[in-house]
């Protein structure tokens, strides 16, 4: 996939939010066919609502990150199942055979957790993800195998920042075991993705916004090892 122009490069954040975003509805808003159906004002308060459970309180953050779970392996396992078979380099279908197999597990986890919380999950693509399916099929040679790891590494790189933002402040110590154990197999795909040699800067998500970030170092100067914090807090000791 080339590298996006200025244009393209400004509309990036939006396709990012899209990508991985685009067509989740309230949990159990999804026709079969799997579009979105819209919510109506009571379904929307519901989605904001917080239920108690055997585990803890469940908020809209936790039954969330479970339906995009789900949501992501409904596009995600056919498209990397395809590319074994399809992808033009060696090294693209056998990451991708691994990343079937990551997300294959990743998806019973996330089953499993649904199924004790009682969130009613997905059992389609969104319409997006279907079109990135037609859009990646469409594609032959080395625009296939680079159009499938790109789409593929922006929705995991999204995914499995939400998936650490919950493990990080769930109230739900099940949803905090599902986030622990789905996000070493996020990583994992991630860092297959990244051996095809298709993962540039271009279709990675955006990083996060720092409000006041660290000054860099001055131009030309060549930063120090900083001294063992052990020492700092010792007095040098």
């Amino acid at each position: 996939m080339p590298r996006p122009r200025p244009a393209a490069a400004a509309a990036a954040p939006a396709l990012a939010a899209a990508l991985l975003l685009g067509a989740c509805q309230p949990a159990g808003r999804q026709a079969a066919d799997g579009a979105a159906v819209a919510p109506k004002a009571n379904d929307a308060a519901a989605a904001q609502s917080t239920v108690t459970t055997d585990w803890g309180p469940l908020g809209p953050a936790d039954r969330d990150v479970i339906v995009r779970v789900r949501q992501a392996a409904l596009w995600e396992i056919p498209v990397a199942r395809q590319a074994q078979r399809r992808a033009a380099r060696p090294a693209t279908r056998r990451s991708l055979a691994e990343v079937a197999r990551a997300h294959a597990r990743l998806d019973e986890l996330d089953r499993a957790a649904a199924a004790r919380l009682n969130v009613p999950l997905p059992d389609g693509p969104t319409p997006d993800q279907q079109s990135w399916m037609s859009e990646i099929t469409g594609k032959s040679g080395n625009d296939y195998d680079r159009t499938a790891v790109a789409r593929m590494r922006m929705a995991q790189g999204l995914l499995y920042a939400d998936l650490g933002a919950v493990r990080a402040g769930t109230r739900n110590t099940l949803v905090r075991r599902f986030a622990q154990e789905a996000q070493p197999l996020l990583d994992r795909q991630m860092r297959q993705l990244e051996t095809t040699g298709f993962v540039t800067g271009d279709v990675l998500p955006d990083p996060p916004e720092v409000a006041e970030p660290p000054p860099p170092a001055a131009p030309g100067r060549r930063g120090t090892p900083a001294p063992a914090a052990t020492k700092v807090l010792s007095g040098g000791g």
